[in-house]
């Protein structure tokens, strides 16, 4: 695997990709049901606010977001 394609890529073990994926499911229903809002609106907004804050990200603090979720 290149360099590159190392920094692009991270290997979760199955069951914190899981977890973390259940967990945003389930915060995402209780949005819902506490305002009352469709589950694909929130789901919506999630996203692009995720990507908005994504973006602004450097290059550092993704990389310290990745060795968290690794050491789970």
């Amino acid at each position: 695997m290149s360099k590159q394609s190392n920094e692009k890529s991270v290997i979760l073990p199955k069951d914190v990709f899981v977890l973390n994926t259940l967990a945003m499911g389930v915060a995402i229903q209780i949005l819902a049901k506490i305002t009352g809002e469709e589950i694909e609106e929130w789901k919506k907004y999630v996203n692009v606010t995720a990507s908005e804050q994504y973006r602004q990200l450097s290059s550092q603090q993704i990389q310290e977001i990745v060795n968290t979720i690794k050491d789970l």
